[in-house]
């Protein structure tokens, strides 16, 4: 009886023992090991904030502990305002849910309306990527009419008459005379690329170098401008919005409100993490995405769609320029809704 007791504690520590080393192997296990990462897209399929987000999809789970499976969503609508509301309302603070998110939804908050029910301030800043500036361009057969006001009007091709870029064709049209009608509704840049091709619309601006390389070899469209604060060296024939402007260029006020609607050519694309995201998380997610930035076959990738200027931009510098658009005057934001109301642009009484 005395052996069999014995022999049943020994048996009961060893259980003891080996529940222990499970439980310590299992504290040990990276966090993201076994689980998927979701990156919420805030646009659709095709262009620059999905390209991005699909760049980043591909490597970041090789720089995070444990390696997570990651998947992208795209969320349309509104110019990023469906995937913010989403984000801010929905989305849980444990790491595995992160916005892929681009300056047009900070435009949207400036703008301000009822549709908006987020905060990009609250949210924690993972890390961006600036671009250079888009690229303004027209069909070679509708340059003409641009300064005629007695033509048919150049037609402004957007998905949602909110973009940043478009805020450079506004103040065009306010201080160069020039002859334009806005149309909007297309769901992204391939749409919209497929549409200046078939002449539905006359004129449109990205930042994806090769969609407008594309529709340079075909012979359809030219280089109007670019949105960026210097001349391109990659397209150094090609004027900047300023130099365009030239005397014209406005100040106070006005260019004031172009900054809040278009904000800086630095600020492009970004990724955050939901409010009350633990703190060891977000630096194993900030310290992923600066390890993605450095990897060579980013860098590479990242010439082909984005051209030769683009460049990783730090947490701290989103959440910066991010509080530098938000922080402009209340007549400023005033200003906007004026030119808005005047073009016949959305307001934010919905979000498309």
């Amino acid at each position: 009886m005395r052996i069999t007791f014995v022999l049943f504690g020994l048996l009961a520590l060893c259980c003891v023992v080996l529940s222990d080393n499970r439980g310590a192997d299992a504290a040990e296990s990276p966090y993201y090991a076994g689980k998927t990462l979701r990156i919420l897209v805030s646009s659709g399929s095709g262009g620059g904030t999905d390209t991005t987000a699909r760049l980043v999809s591909r490597f970041i789970g090789k720089y995070l502990p444990g390696h997570p499976r990651v998947l992208v969503q795209n969320m349309p609508g509104g110019g990023g305002t469906i995937a913010n509301n989403y984000f801010s309302s929905e989305v849980k603070p444990d790491g595995l849910t992160i916005l892929q998110d681009s300056s047009s939804a900070i435009g949207n908050f400036v703008r301000g309306g009822p549709t908006i029910k987020y905060d990009p301030r609250k949210n924690n800043m993972l890390g961006g990527v600036a671009r250079s500036g888009s690229l303004l361009v027209i069909r070679n057969d509708a340059r003409a009419r641009l300064l005629n006001k007695s033509a048919k009007p150049v037609v402004v091709g957007d998905s949602d008459g909110i973009r940043s870029w478009v805020a450079m064709t506004v103040w065009g049209a306010e201080y160069l005379d020039w002859n334009l009608r806005w149309i909007y509704g297309y769901p992204g840049s391939r749409e919209l690329q497929l549409a200046i091709r078939q002449g539905e619309i006359d004129m449109w601006a990205t930042a994806n170098v090769k969609l407008v390389k594309d529709l340079q070899k075909e012979g359809i469209v030219q280089i109007v401008l670019a949105e960026d604060e210097r001349r391109r060296e990659d397209f150094a024939d090609v004027p900047t919005f300023v130099e365009t402007l030239g005397a014209k260029k406005p100040s106070g006020l006005s260019w004031q409100a172009f900054m809040g609607w278009a904000g800086s050519p630095d600020f492009d694309k970004f990724l955050v993490a939901p409010p009350g995201t633990p703190e060891p998380l977000l630096k194993a997610l900030r310290d992923a995405f600066t390890q993605v930035m450095k990897d060579p076959e980013v860098d590479k990738e990242g010439d082909k769609f984005f051209g030769d200027g683009w460049k990783p931009i730090s947490a701290q510098r989103v959440e910066q320029l991010i509080r530098e658009q938000i922080d402009i005057p209340k007549d400023a934001k005033g200003f906007i809704t004026k030119l808005r109301q005047k073009y016949n642009l959305p307001l934010g009484e919905k979000a498309s």
